[in-house]
């Protein structure tokens, strides 16, 4: 910052010695004319000098604004999802010390209580750890090389009792011979947690489609539903952490609200575009859009 001072003082002291020369030796000019001339020739260098130094300074200072604001709520919802889970059991176990354990019915419903909580506080650790990792890299371990396919296929396998469960049934559509440089970890990751999605906000009876296709410039992996569907004005929120458009619905399926964080994350990883096409009743299609 220093130099670009001194080096703008530096311009605008050659400046107006140029302009006295030219004005004085050259032209054979007055007083005058020097006068105007240095006036609008320093008008113009001061505005080149806000470009130069001052704009740049309140740019950062806007950013470091933002990211104060993104920190602060960041921290305010972190300590939410975890105080929410940490009162429950709290609750309930202050309750069995009080005398509910000796009631074996009760004992044993605020202990499958107290067991759900502690495994979303788990999941909500491990998907807090997950992110913290990929926001350390710059880029994914392109040493790997996979076929789309064949992972998918493999994803689909666990995945199809957690449907099945539910009514729900999970095609593949994939093209043959499409392969990613990358890790196979992190797709695993951003594809678990897309069809996962799919699967909570669907009905009994649905179909998902888990597809893959080469489109010119780029491979196309997506996710499709039939379920409930999200209204435009909640997409361009629905990567940010702890967002949900129900979040009800999503802490009643267990819902950590980082699943579609971790995937615009590891998404970043591959250098890929992530798109949402959806409208209510009719589900909704996530594509991760991965370049050549």
């Amino acid at each position: 910052m220093k130099k670009k001072f001194f080096g703008s003082a530096l311009l605008l002291s050659f400046y107006n010695i140029v302009l006295a020369f030219v004005v004085f030796e050259v032209l054979n000019q007055g007083i005058l004319l020097y006068i105007l001339t240095a006036i609008g020739g320093t008008v113009l260098l001061f505005f080149a000098m806000y470009n130069w130094l001052i704009r740049p300074v309140l740019d950062l200072k806007r950013q470091l604004e933002d990211a104060e604001n993104i920190r602060k709520e960041f921290v305010a919802n972190v300590t939410h999802e975890f105080k929410t889970p940490l009162t429950s059991i709290a609750g309930f176990i202050e309750t069995l010390q009080d005398g509910a354990h000796d009631n074996p019915e009760i004992r044993e419903k605020f202990l499958d209580i107290i067991a759900i909580e502690t495994a979303r506080l788990a999941r909500l650790i491990e998907d807090l750890l997950i992110i913290s990792e990929m926001e350390n890299r710059k880029n994914t371990d392109h040493n790997e090389t996979f076929d789309i396919k064949l992972v998918l296929s493999q994803i689909l396998e666990t995945m199809e009792p957690i449907a099945n469960g539910q009514g729900i049934r999970i095609i593949l559509e994939a093209e043959n011979q499409l392969v990613l440089h990358g890790s196979e970890d992190r797709f695993r990751q951003m594809l678990v947690n897309l069809i996962e999605n799919a699967i909570k906000y669907s009905g009994s009876g649905k179909l998902v489609t888990v597809g893959a296709r080469d489109e010119k410039d780029h491979i196309r992996v997506y996710v499709k539903d039939r379920g409930i569907g999200i209204a435009t004005e909640n997409i361009p929120r629905l990567f940010e952490r702890f967002y949900r458009v129900d979040k009800s619905r999503s802490q009643k399926m267990g819902g950590t609200g980082l699943g579609l964080s971790i995937v615009k994350h590891a998404a970043a990883l591959f250098s890929a575009q992530l798109t949402v096409d959806s409208a209510l009743g009719e589900g909704s299609t996530f594509s991760i859009l991965f370049p050549k």
